[in-house]
């Protein structure tokens, strides 16, 4: 089932947005070994911004179902010592290793590095008469038992069924899964999709010292000739699609917020 019987971790995440950088809300794994399930890990996450009406009508977690959990940083770290050396599996894997490279570059953590393979396109080559490559698909057309779908720990047992109705296949086609043929090329890994850092002009260097010191700032942030003043704790800087970003707790509404840099004219010392 898999290459010189190594465990697999099957891993699936549910975010707080759809739009923008993403916000885990949701984390779970199946650590399979020798074709049996050995354990499991499954944490709701409490997201430092607004769980999304639109994200909740996919996945149905609320606020008060995360009112108790515990924050990002806490979660990843037990996640990444659960997983260890282990390689990863996930369905549509790039979007999961994109959520997880944010998270652990908010929290300053070292993104993993294990080789984390992708079920669609295993999937799209030994189960090709599926009306499309979706979990979702794919579970009624395999006739996998019931469950939530878009829930973490479901999903990830249901990426593990996918895989091991692929194996079968190609166990019956005679092909041998090596490392390269399930990775392919370009191994995707959780590093591997970490945020850049955005180029910032001169006028905008004192961000970055904001970031790694902890300092508050007030940005001089808007358009033409009347911009705001806004007092903020500046605490994570990307680039994403050419653009640069920060994140950053405003003062005068206590929520995390999303600020375009180049909207930003200057960045002032708090008063």
């Amino acid at each position: 089932m898999n290459p010189d019987g190594r465990p697999l971790v099957f891993v699936d995440t549910e975010t707080a947005t759809l739009r923008g950088a993403p916000f885990l809300l949701e984390l779970a794994a199946v650590r399979v070994v020798d074709g049996e399930v050995a354990d499991t890990f499954a944490e709701l996450v409490l997201p430092p911004v607004p769980i999304e009406p639109e994200a909740t009508e996919i996945h149905g977690i609320d606020e008060d179902m995360v009112r108790q959990a515990d924050p990002a940083p806490m979660v990843l770290r037990r996640f990444l010592e659960y997983v260890a050396e282990d390689w990863m599996v996930a369905h549509s894997a790039g979007f999961d290793a994109r959520v997880l490279a944010y998270e652990c570059a908010r929290a300053g953590l070292t993104a993993p590095r294990n080789p984390l393979v992708d079920t669609v396109p295993l999937a799209k080559r030994y189960l090709p008469e599926a009306p499309d490559h979706k979990l979702e698909t794919l579970c009624q057309y395999l006739d996998l038992e019931e469950g939530d779908h878009h829930r973490a720990l479901d999903d990830a047992t249901w990426c593990w069924q996918v895989f091991a109705a692929c194996a079968a296949e190609a166990a019956q086609q005679g092909d041998e899964w090596t490392a390269s043929s399930l990775l392919g090329r370009v191994p995707i890994t959780v590093a591997g999709k970490a945020p850049e850092s955005p180029r910032l002009p001169g006028r905008l260097r004192a961000l970055e010292r904001a970031v790694r010191a902890g300092d508050d700032v007030r940005l001089v942030y808007g358009e033409g000739r009347s911009p705001s003043e806004l007092p903020v704790t500046p605490l994570f800087l990307f680039d994403r699609k050419g653009k640069g970003y920060l994140e950053a707790e405003c003062h005068n509404s206590g929520l995390l917020k999303t600020y375009l840099l180049e909207r930003v004219q200057r960045v002032l010392d708090p008063r």
